[in-house]
């Protein structure tokens, strides 16, 4: 469900704020696009793909030679790996960048982030 223009300007006000605030933590959560958690590239689920290939093959060739089975668990870990690759959001493309600071304001209050949030909202209003 798409968020409404109005939606879209607080969320941006918060995020701006956000990394105001607490520029590290800002950083870490900040996401671009569709990147973030769940990022499922191309590249990890190929990754996937090959260690369930190798985890049945290996299952399916264990009848002939028991070496097999040592392929079958190499396999899982590079279905595991990959999985877990994906979704610490290796091999995406999108990188999080820091906002351009915006024009330095004399501070009307040292609350903190909730009274800046509450100047924004007013301010919004009284235009």
């Amino acid at each position: 469900m798409a968020l409404s223009e109005q939606e879209q300007r607080a969320l941006y006000e918060i995020e701006r704020s956000l990394m105001a605030e607490d520029p590290k933590f800002g950083r870490s959560v900040a996401r671009e696009g569709n990147g973030g958690i769940g990022n499922f590239t191309l590249r990890g689920i190929a990754v996937v793909v090959i260690g369930l290939v190798m985890l049945v093959g290996g299952m399916a060739l264990a009848q002939s030679n028991l070496m097999f089975v040592a392929l079958s668990v190499v396999g899982f870990l590079v279905m595991f790996g990959g999985a877990v690759w994906m979704l610490r959001g290796g091999g995406g493309t999108a990188t999080a960048k820091a906002p351009k600071k915006a024009k330095a304001k004399p501070a009307k209050s040292q609350g903190g982030f909730a009274s800046k949030m509450e100047e924004n909202f007013k301010r919004r209003f009284d235009n």
